[in-house]
Parts: structure tokens; C-alpha cells; sequence
């Protein structure tokens, strides 16, 4: 039978202090813990570890209630959580009112455990980025819930049907998480924002955690103190170097079979408890106090200082972490740790709170909402474009292929829709491409061309090449190997775009070579729309804070595309490329639109700015 320890667990207190504090460096870019970000899943070893001990223990002992369970996890998780969703809430509403609609949203899923199920369903390559999320952080603390409501049933099942037995517990926790694991695997190559997301492929984290308790008893038994300890310094040197990015782990993306390296290392300290006098000082013992509440206020604390221009320094990075310590202290011994908030009653009433001022927030116009000197009709511009406007300004469903569209939802029949008379251009590329679309399809009507389309998301336009989305693959591959052989002879000029900024010099070079070679033979001239510029956060809102704060939206502009320009502008792509980076000309917004809809896309505001210019060099000149 299970023993009950009640000693405080020093390896737990610091691991917890070790895991918050990689997070926080890493999504603060301080030097130190360049992977950090796998601080979390060390918090999803230690929860199954702890929650693990805490129902097997109550069961075995005949005193565990399911709902006093909940009851305590809702106390220890929704106070903290509903002081930052409404304090962020006021905040932005009363500086950054342009983004109240997105924080109502992400506040709503968050307050309802279900932020990682919506993250997961919002995300696609036309979403905004996650980066720009003020509470991204939050889907770990739903993935927590989700298995808080599980787990508990499953020992209750498993009790009820085997009584208790270590061997049976033990095969019980091996078999879920082999499973889990396995999940994470497939939906690594298949779907990777599943795969991060979703409790099915975090689970087996939390039960690595849960063998580490079973485990445990039986190895602290067999080993002493200083053996233990020996084993101690190689298990949490190897997390440390982990964490620190000494040992690379994410590059391929999160989760993989390199998680199973924290995830593992973690597992054995707590299997194995070491025990060492740092573990005892008083600094991890308080921050390992205010870790969940120093996570929670950190990363809206980083997202406000990315739309304010305010982390380009690393001293103002540094000013920021120890603003967000401040909060997190403040929060912990007014909100957190007071009985009052952890009431049953006063849960509920924040909950209403929360869940009513943030339905409100998606509902409700802004212009009724929001202070003056927000740019209403920018805000609703950036909140419906890419509803109501990108289709038509890409050519969806016909002629631009969507990332995770199939390869037979593209429209094959308009690239033979010729005429017997007149040119037929070929516009070709990835969504810097498609983007181009509805203005490039006026100019070809004005000039009796017919405008011929394969864009797709995300993919280069050269043979071969194999980008993170299947549909828009195949698309590339087949103009190369099937369309263009056949019907080449009648296409009289190729327009290419891309984001260039997405290769690297020598891909870049290695694919002008060859569409170069493909299209020589044939003697069909090619002509480039260059690289444009891109945004740390969306324009519209950029634009919101030129207005209301006098920030210099340059601020806000990403170096590398400007490197990037300057490369292509004097490669062999030079006589073809047009340079249509930051033009001085280009009227950044206006009352109702601006020139990018988001961060690294040209809306057809924009693009109809580049009509001239397009028309002259694609239109009125030869190749």
C-alpha cells in the first residue's frame, strides 16, 4: 500500500522554481535558457507526480471525494486566473482598445479551460500569430484542468473493477501513456498544432509523473541518500543543459522525441528525490510559492511590451521580467493566497464577471466600447478582412490553394481556360503571390490578357520542393511535372512571387537556377515581384499606436526583410525584380483600410498602390 509522506518534497520545490524561471527567460529573451519553453512540460510531469500521490493515496486510504477534488483545484487555479483576465481586460481596454475583441475571445475560451482547444481550431496560416496572443499561455493551464477532470475517474474505474494493486497501477499508467506518446508522434507529421495543443498528446507527460510516484516508493527504499544524490547531479545537469539550449531540442519542432529528454530527466529526479541544501534556500523556495502566478501575469506582460516597441532592449526586457516578479508577488498575497477569493461563492461570481464582460467584448461594436482614438473602422477592418475580403483579393477555391486544403480543392480547370487570341500570363507562387491576385486580374483585363493562377500557402514555386503542407506540395509539383510540359508553349510570361525571406541564400539561388533552366527552354520570360516588407505586430494596429502614442511605426518593421530586398535586388533575379519594398509613395492607411491586413500581408488597399508600377514592368515592358 501507497505510504503518506508528508514531508515538503525540496526536489519538487525547486524543480518548480528551476521550470517557471526557464519560461519566463525564455519568452523574455534574456541569455539564459534558450529552450526554456520546456519549462512546461517539467509542469506537466510535476502535476501527474502530485496528482498522482494525492488520489492514490485519498483511495487507498477510503477518504477521496471526487467533488472536494475539483473543489480544490478550482481554489489553487481560478482566483489567480480571473484577477489577470479582468486586470488585462481594463488594461487593454483603456490603451490598446484595437485588440479588445481578440483578448474578449481568448479571455472567454480561457476562463472555461477550453483555451487549447480553440487555439488549436484558430490557428491556420492566415490566423494571427500566437506570438501576438496576450493569453497563449493559458492553453497549459487548460491541457491541466482537462486532465484534473479525467484523471480522478480513471483511478475511481480502476479501483472500483482491480481494487489496488501496484502491478495492475503500474501496467494502468504504462499502457496510457505508450498510447499518448504514440499519438504525439503521429500528429507530430501530421498535424503539429494538434500535437501541441491537445490533451492526447500531453497526457503522457503527466503520466511519465505518475510513474515517477509508483516507482519511487520502491527505489528510495533500495538506494540511500548520497546515491541518490550522485544520480541527482547527472539527472538535473542533463535538464539543465536542456533547458539552457545547450542541448538543442526544438528545432524540428514541439513536441517530438526530444521532449522525452526533460520530460524523462524530470521524471527520474522525482523518482529518485534527491535532496540537496540548495533545494532548502529561501529564494527557490518563494518563487517556487508565486511560480503559477508569476506564469500567469508574465507572458501579457510580454505581449504589451511587443505592440509598445518596448523589448528591443535587452535592458528593457530585463526592467520587464522584474515588473512582471513585482506583479506576480503582489497578486500571490493579495489575490492567491487569502481564503476570501477561494470560496465557492466568490469563484462563481468572478467566473459571471469574467464570462460577461468578455462575451460582451465580442459582441458589443467597439465604437460603443472602446475610447476615442482607437480607429474604429481599422479595427473592424483587421477583425473581418480576412472574412469578408481576402477571398476575393487571393482568388479562393480557383486559383490560390489554401495550407490545408487537399490538392484536388484546387480549381485545375482555370489553367486551361485559353483563349485563341490574346497573351496568358501565369502568375505563380505562395500567398505573397496570391495576395497580388485581384489587382494583377484587373490589370490583365485592362490589357486583354487572360491571368492564369497556381498560388498556394507557404510554398515555393520550383520543382521539388516540399514545404510543411501537403496540398499546397502536390499543387507546385504537379505544375512542374504535369501542367507546364503540356500547355508551357502557351503561356506567354510567368510572374513569380514568394516570401523570400523564408529561404536562405544558397535555396534561394538554387531555385532561381532552376526555374531559370525550366523556363530558358522554353522561351518563356519570368519576372519577380519582390520582397515586402513585414511587422512585428499587425499594421492596422500599428497604425492605432502612430495616432494615439506618436510611435514610429518603423518601430515595428522586420530588419531581416530589408536585408533580404537588398540581396535580391543585385542577385541574377536583378533585370526581372521588381523592388517594391517600403516605397516612399504607398499610403500606409486611411480611414477605413490599411496596406497590410495583418502583419506580413498586403490587403488589395495595398496592392492596388503597386498598379503602376506592376502594370509597367509586367505589362507595358518585355522580358
Amino acid at each position: 500500500m501507497p505510504r503518506v509522506d508528508s514531508n515538503i518534497r525540496y526536489d519538487i520545490v525547486f524543480l518548480r522554481c528551476l521550470a517557471v524561471v526557464a519560461v519566463l527567460c525564455f519568452h523574455f529573451k534574456l541569455p539564459l535558457f534558450y529552450d526554456g519553453y520546456a519549462g512546461v512540460d517539467v509542469f506537466f510531469v510535476l502535476s501527474g507526480f502530485l496528482m498522482t500521490q494525492l488520489v492514490v493515496e485519498n483511495l487507498t486510504a477510503g477518504r477521496f471525494n471526487l467533488w472536494h477534488f475539483y473543489y480544490r483545484r478550482l481554489a489553487r487555479i481560478l482566483p489567480a486566473l480571473l484577477c489577470v483576465l479582468l486586470f488585462f481586460l481594463l488594461l487593454i481596454y483603456a490603451l490598446l482598445g484595437v485588440k479588445l475583441y481578440d483578448y474578449s475571445r481568448f479571455a472567454l475560451s480561457s476562463s472555461m479551460f477550453v483555451s487549447n482547444i480553440y487555439y488549436y481550431q484558430a490557428s491556420g496560416y492566415f490566423a494571427p500569430s500566437s506570438q501576438l496572443n496576450f493569453l497563449l499561455h493559458t492553453w497549459s493551464l487548460s491541457v491541466e484542468w482537462q486532465f484534473y477532470l479525467l484523471y480522478p475517474l480513471i483511478w475511481l474505474g480502476f479501483y472500483r473493477v482491480l481494487k489496488y494493486s501496484t502491478k495492475f497501477a503500474l501496467a494502468l499508467l504504462y499502457l496510457l501513456a505508450a498510447v499518448s506518446f504514440c499519438a504525439m508522434l503521429y500528429y507530430v507529421w501530421r498535424d503539429q498544432s494538434f500535437a501541441f495543443y491537445m490533451f492526447p498528446t500531453r497526457a503522457w507527460e503527466m503520466f511519465a509523473g505518475g510513474l515517477a510516484y509508483f516507482h519511487g516508493m520502491r527505489v528510495r527504499d533500495r538506494l540511500n541518500l548520497r546515491v541518490r544524490n550522485g544520480l541527482g547531479i547527472v539527472f538535473l545537469l542533463v535538464l539543465m543543459l536542456a533547458l539552457s539550449g545547450v542541448i538543442r531540442m526544438g528545432a524540428r519542432g514541439w513536441p517530438s522525441l526530444w521532449t522525452l529528454l526533460p520530460v524523462v530527466c524530470t521524471a527520474l529526479l522525482l523518482t529518485i528525490a534527491p535532496l540537496f541544501r540548495f533545494f532548502q534556500t529561501a529564494i527557490p523556495m518563494f518563487v517556487a510559492r508565486i511560480s503559477y502566478t508569476w506564469y500567469l501575469w508574465h507572458w501579457p506582460i510580454v505581449v504589451l511590451c511587443t505592440y509598445f516597441a518596448l523589448d528591443q532592449q535587452l535592458e528593457q526586457r530585463l526592467l520587464f521580467f522584474l515588473l512582471s516578479f513585482f506583479a506576480s508577488c503582489m497578486a500571490y498575497f493579495l489575490i492567491e493566497k487569502p481564503f476570501f477569493f477561494r470560496r465557492s461563492s466568490v469563484m462563481i461570481a468572478g467566473l459571471l464577471l469574467v464570462g460577461m464582460l468578455t462575451f460582451a467584448g465580442t459582441q458589443v461594436s467597439l465604437k460603443n466600447m472602446v475610447p476615442e482614438g482607437n480607429l474604429y473602422s481599422l479595427a473592424e477592418f483587421q477583425r473581418t478582412y480576412t472574412l469578408h475580403d481576402a477571398p476575393r483579393q487571393y482568388n479562393f477555391n480557383k486559383g490560390h490553394l489554401l495550407a490545408n486544403e487537399p490538392f484536388e480543392a484546387f480549381d485545375k480547370k482555370q489553367l486551361s481556360q485559353f483563349s485563341d487570341s490574346g497573351k496568358h500570363y501565369l502568375l505563380l507562387g505562395d500567398c505573397h503571390a496570391g495576395m497580388y491576385s485581384l489587382t494583377l486580374r484587373k490589370l490583365a483585363e485592362n490589357h486583354r490578357v487572360q491571368l492564369l493562377q497556381a498560388t498556394a500557402d507557404e510554398t515555393f514555386p520550383v520543382l521539388g520542393i516540399r514545404s510543411a503542407f501537403d496540398g499546397p506540395t502536390a499543387l507546385m509539383n504537379y505544375m512542374y511535372t504535369t501542367y507546364l510540359p503540356a500547355h508551357v508553349h502557351k503561356i506567354d510570361k510567368v510572374i513569380i512571387a514568394a516570401n523570400y525571406a523564408g529561404y536562405s541564400k544558397k535555396q534561394l539561388m538554387s531555385y532561381f537556377s532552376q526555374i531559370k533552366h525550366f523556363f530558358d527552354r522554353y522561351g518563356v520570360p519570368v519576372v519577380y515581384i519582390g520582397q515586402t516588407e513585414s511587422y512585428r505586430i499587425e499594421f492596422p494596429v500599428v497604425a492605432v499606436l502612430e495616432k494615439r502614442f506618436a510611435i514610429d511605426r518603423h518601430k515595428y518593421l522586420d530588419p531581416t526583410r530589408f536585408y533580404v530586398n537588398e540581396f535580391l535586388k543585385k542577385s541574377n533575379i536583378a533585370p526581372s525584380y521588381i523592388d517594391v519594398y517600403n516605397l516612399p509613395t504607398i499610403t500606409a492607411f486611411d480611414a477605413d483600410a490599411s496596406y497590410f491586413y495583418d502583419a506580413d500581408h498586403l490587403s488589395s488597399f495595398g496592392t492596388a498602390q503597386y498598379a503602376d508600377l506592376l502594370e509597367k514592368r509586367i505589362f507595358l515592358e518585355s522580358n
